[in-house]
C-alpha cells in the first residue's frame, strides 16, 4: 500500500476482469472475425491497410472504445487482448481527415482516449514472454517484482515459491 507522503501518483487503474465479462469479450472477438471487418483487421495486423479498411477499422475501434469508457467492459482485459495505441498509430491520419472535412471533432475520439490509456497500460506492463527474448541474449533486464522465470531471492520480504505445475505428457 502507498503511504500518503509518496511522492509517486497512484497507479492507474485498468479494471478487474471476471467470468461475467467473458461474453462481451467473446462478442467482440466475433465482430473482429467475422466479415467485412476480419479482412480489414487482418491487414491491420500485417500493415498492409487497403483504402477502405481506416475508417471501418476505426469505427469498429471506436464501438469497442465505448464499452471500455463507459466501463462495462475492463481496460485490461481488452489492452491484454489488442494494441489500441499501435491501431491508433496505424488509423489516426485517416480519423484526423475525416474530422476536418466533416466539422465533426468527436469523431472517435473514444478510440483516441482509449488508445492512450493503452499506451499507460502498455508502459506499465512488460511483455509477458520477455523471458524468451533474455534467453537469447536479447531484451530489457529483469524489473523488480512482475512475471519471472527466476524463483524469488531468499530474505524477509521474499514471497514462498509457487510450485510448478506438472507437466502434460503426450500419449504416443
Amino acid at each position: 500500500m502507498r503511504s500518503p507522503t509518496d511522492p509517486r501518483p497512484p497507479a492507474p487503474d485498468f479494471g478487474r476482469v471476471s467470468a461475467e465479462h467473458a461474453q462481451i469479450f467473446i462478442g467482440i472477438m466475433g465482430t473482429l472475425h467475422s466479415e467485412p471487418t476480419a479482412s480489414a483487421f487482418g491487414r491491420l495486423l500485417k500493415k498492409r491497410l487497403g483504402a477502405e479498411d481506416y475508417i471501418l477499422l476505426a469505427h469498429v475501434f471506436e464501438e469497442i472504445s465505448v464499452l471500455i469508457l463507459h466501463r462495462l467492459i475492463p481496460e485490461a482485459l481488452l489492452f491484454d487482448a489488442f494494441a489500441f495505441d499501435l491501431y491508433w498509430d496505424e488509423l489516426r491520419e485517416d480519423v484526423v481527415s475525416l474530422r476536418s472535412q466533416t466539422g465533426n471533432e468527436k469523431f472517435c475520439e473514444n478510440f483516441e482516449i482509449a488508445a492512450e490509456r493503452a499506451r499507460e497500460y502498455r508502459r506499465d506492463r512488460p511483455p509477458k514472454l520477455r523471458w524468451r527474448r533474455r534467453d537469447e541474449g536479447e531484451g530489457p533486464p529483469e524489473p523488480p517484482g512482475g512475471l519471472s522465470d527466476r524463483p524469488p531471492e531468499a530474505g524477509p520480504s521474499a514471497p514462498e515459491p509457487v510450485p510448478e505445475a506438472p507437466t502434460l505428457r503426450r500419449r504416443s
